[in-house]
């Protein structure tokens, strides 16, 4: 394949550059985290940026934050070179600001609290009005089409409003604490992994409303469709090189996966023939009853994946928390190996020691403990193995956390390395490792890919297809129609917490998928 270059494409000379970065490089120890980077950023453009967990993609980003010093490179805004390292926490009157995944808000404050907290340069008095404050605050909330309560505290928004909120904080004081000629450039770092899709066609709406007033994005995503729905050009990243930069409306998604992956990846169904007819395995959900749910039935046959999906508030990402007990049903049983568990009843401790694991969507918060290393991480389910009466047997427990390791793919320093340091597609891996070492009859899967690359995604694919063979049940609760056509035997889409539709076999497709849950959401009779 060939790489396009910037303006390539089109035969059109270069855009004038916002930003432009040369030759950036960044060691540590014997590894080349960026080598040579180049990077070329329009006026009004958003501009995305992809690579593989591990690409370079955030060694970049805290180089122009500030946090990582450059070993050799440039870095240029509207032509004027910007001396290295990047002065920290000066972004701002260099027109540069940053809105990272987690957001930086503080839930317990208001929205007009979390707008002007550490706006140092524009609040120089000692006294706030508040009540100029608040009506700035519903003039700038009124220019992006926002409807926001300025006295409204951060903990009752929407994950949406609360990333817009993020947003407009960022334009905001760029725009006002920038450059004199107005420049502005925004880096939004992973907005989007835990937004329903509506709520991430109203982020966009936003960004193009940055765009057409001037504003550059570096948009900084692992879902190629969304790249390709909101940018104009795009910059690939692999092994801390720059692949390539193109304009988005001229590739396809096949040839950014080749581009971010360096081959060509399967697109066809994964999901293999193993479902098993053994009666007596797998697991039965009877009568089950949630917040949403309501009186529903199902099984999950050995060696299947099923499928659970629908649009935001149809209840089917409740499920795998109800059948774990870490939220309790209101009513409802669930027979696993024989033994029937009444869910109200039901504790994460009883479902883990009945064979049943839950891989949460949020692995930041509620995956892994970031501030223990992986040994630690992977070793918390199996203590009870290698406690012998008077001490834990910390040799076996490494070689145990080694193997893991290994067998997941990690790709990590150690089994000493904290697991804030790996990347989230490595991340997902170490939780895999961790509640898969037990060997379970059903593992309850809630978004499981999300905010993950390609590459690491088709592997956990393989984890699932192997779980599968080995006589596993897996049910997977996502939003990603994508993912399911590539994995699920059957598929179960919700509606109003009922199922409205099943789709099995072959039938299992994208477009099946997404006509079962926007026709059905109407109200219309189509059979899928």
């Amino acid at each position: 394949m060939t790489t396009p270059s910037v303006g390539a494409a089109s035969g059109a000379p270069p855009l004038p550059s916002r930003l432009s970065i040369a030759g950036l490089t960044k060691v540590f120890g014997g590894n080349r985290a960026l080598d040579a980077v180049d990077l070329d950023v329009a006026p009004g453009e958003i501009h995305g940026l992809l690579g593989q967990n591990g690409s370079g993609k955030s060694t970049l980003i805290k180089i122009l934050s500030g946090f990582h010093a450059p070993d050799a490179g440039s870095i240029s805004i509207d032509g004027k070179p910007i001396a290295l390292p990047m002065p920290v926490a000066k972004h701002e009157a260099m027109g540069l600001a940053f809105v990272h995944q987690n957001l930086g808000l503080f839930p317990g404050g208001t929205v007009l609290e979390n707008l002007i907290a550490g706006d140092h340069g524009r609040l120089r008095s000692w006294r706030i009005n508040w009540r100029e404050e608040a009506a700035r605050a519903r003039r700038l909330f009124a220019t992006y089409e926002l409807d926001l309560n300025p006295n409204a505290l951060v903990e009752t928004l929407s994950p949406v409003l609360r990333a817009q909120l993020a947003i407009v904080r960022a334009a905001d004081r760029i725009q006002e604490h920038g450059s004199h000629d107005g420049s502005a450039i925004l880096v939004l770092d992973e907005p989007t992994p835990f937004l329903p899709q509506e709520d991430v066609q109203a982020l966009f709406s936003m960004m193009r409303r940055l765009s057409a007033d001037g504003v550059s994005i570096i948009f900084v995503s692992h879902d190629i469709e969304e790249v390709l729905d909101v940018t104009d050009r795009a910059t690939v990243l692999r092994d801390g090189k720059t692949i390539g930069s193109f304009e988005t409306r001229e590739m396809s998604r096949p040839q950014i996966v080749e581009m971010i992956v360096g081959r060509t990846l399967e697109t066809e169904r994964s999901a293999g023939n193993t479902i098993q007819s053994d009666s007596d395995g797998g697991a039965i959900v009877s009568s089950i009853k949630g917040q949403l749910i309501s009186d529903l039935s199902f099984d999950v046959r050995p060696g299947e994946i099923l499928g659970l999906t629908g649009l935001i508030g149809s209840g089917y990402d409740e499920i795998p928390y109800l059948l774990n007990g870490s939220t309790t049903a209101e009513a409802g049983s669930l027979t696993i190996r024989g033994e029937t568990f009444e869910l109200a009843s039901l504790s994460p401790a009883q479902s883990m020691a009945s064979g049943i694991v839950l891989i949460p969507a949020d692995r930041q918060r509620t995956g892994v403990v970031l501030d223990l290393d992986l040994l630690e991480n992977i070793s918390l389910p199996v203590l009870d193995r290698y406690d012998r009466p008077a001490f834990i047997n910390h040799r076996k427990l490494r070689s145990n956390a080694e193997n893991l390791i290994s067998r997941f793919t990690v790709k990590a320093d150690g089994p000493a390395q904290p697991a804030s340091d790996l990347s989230g597609g490595n991340q997902q891996k170490v939780v895999l490792a961790k509640w898969l070492q037990l060997e379970p009859v059903l593992v309850l899967l809630d978004e499981p890919t999300q905010g993950i690359d390609v590459g690491a995604r088709a592997e956990i694919y393989d984890i699932l297809n192997a779980l599968c063979a080995a006589g596993a049940s897996v049910l997977c609760a996502t939003s990603e129609y994508e993912q399911l056509e590539a994995i699920a035997h059957r598929v179960l889409v919700f509606d109003r917490g009922r199922v409205s539709a099943e789709l099995e076999g072959d039938r299992v497709t994208k477009s099946n998928i997404a006509k079962a849950c926007y026709l059905r959401n109407k109200g219309e009779n189509e059979r899928v």
